[in-house]
C-alpha cells in the first residue's frame, strides 16, 4: 500500500508541525488584540481568537486527510492541490472574510504594525531549505521559495518597529516590503507551475513533495493566506492615508 507520508527524517516532520500550527498563533493574536481595541468583551475577543484557530484547525484535518488518501499526489495542470485548497481557500479569504462587517471592523482596530509583525510566521519558509537538502524538491523551487520568505520574515519585525515610532519613511518601506511579499508568493506560483509541467513531460519528481503530509500544509495554507494577509496591509493603509 503506498505511503502518502513524507520520507523526511522525523525529526525535520516534528518541528515542521508545531511550527506550522504556531503560524496560526501568530495570525490569531493580533485579531484578539484588535477586537479588544474595537471595545468587544475579553469573551467575545477570545471567541474569535478561537474562531481562527477553530478554522484553520478543521482546514489542515481536511487537506491531511486529503493528502494521506494521495489524492493530490499526481503531476497535473491545474495542480489538484491549487484546486482542492488553495482555490477554495483564496474565495473564503478574499470573497466571504473579507467583505463582512466583522471583518472591516477589526481591519479599523488594528494597528498597522501588528499587521506587518504576522509575518514572521514566513520563517517557516526555511523548511524548503531543507527539503532541498535531502533531495526531496528541486533547488529552483526550494531556493526562490524558502530565501523569499526568510527574508520576508526577518524584514518584518524591524519595519514593524519603524512604523510603530512613526519614522517619516516607514510607510514607503510598507509599500515597498509589500509588494516585494507579494512578488515572492506570485513566482513561487509561477515557478511551481513550471516545474510541475517540466515534470510531467520528463516523468520526474517534481514537487510532488508538497502534495503528501505534511508539507502539503505549505501550497494549501501560504499562497491563500498570504496574500489575504498582503492585500490586507494595502487596505489599512488607504485607511490610514484616508483618515
Amino acid at each position: 500500500m503506498a505511503s502518502y507520508i513524507s520520507t523526511i527524517p522525523l525529526w525535520v516532520i516534528v518541528l515542521f508541525i508545531p511550527s506550522f500550527l504556531y503560524c496560526i498563533a501568530l495570525i490569531a493574536n493580533p485579531v484578539k488584540q484588535a477586537a479588544l481595541n474595537a471595545g468587544m468583551t475579553a469573551d467575545r475577543s477570545r471567541n474569535i481568537q478561537f474562531s481562527i484557530f477553530g478554522f484553520y484547525i478543521i482546514y489542515f484535518a481536511y487537506v491531511s486527510i486529503l493528502s494521506l488518501k494521495g489524492v493530490f499526489y499526481i503531476n497535473s495542470i491545474p495542480p489538484k492541490i491549487v484546486v482542492f485548497t488553495t482555490i477554495p481557500l483564496a474565495i473564503i479569504l478574499f470573497v466571504i472574510i473579507g467583505n463582512t462587517r466583522l471583518f472591516k471592523k477589526l481591519l479599523r482596530s488594528i494597528t498597522l504594525e501588528s499587521l506587518i509583525a504576522i509575518h514572521v510566521f514566513r520563517l517557516v519558509g526555511a523548511f524548503f531549505i531543507i527539503l532541498y537538502c535531502y533531495h526531496l524538491l528541486p533547488a529552483g523551487l526550494a531556493f526562490s521559495s524558502g530565501i523569499g520568505d526568510i527574508i520576508t520574515a526577518l524584514l518584518a519585525l524591524p519595519l514593524a518597529k519603524m512604523v510603530s515610532k512613526g519614522k517619516s519613511w516607514s510607510i514607503k518601506a510598507v509599500y515597498a516590503w509589500n509588494i516585494f511579499g507579494i512578488l515572492d508568493i506570485v513566482s513561487l506560483l509561477i515557478i511551481a507551475v513550471i516545474t510541475t509541467i517540466k515534470s510531467i513531460s520528463s516523468g520526474e519528481r517534481g514537487a510532488l513533495e508538497m502534495t503528501i503530509f505534511p508539507f502539503v500544509w505549505f501550497p494549501a495554507f501560504a499562497p491563500a493566506t498570504i496574500l489575504f494577509l498582503h492585500t490586507v496591509i494595502f487596505r489599512k493603509l488607504q485607511q490610514i492615508k484616508t483618515t
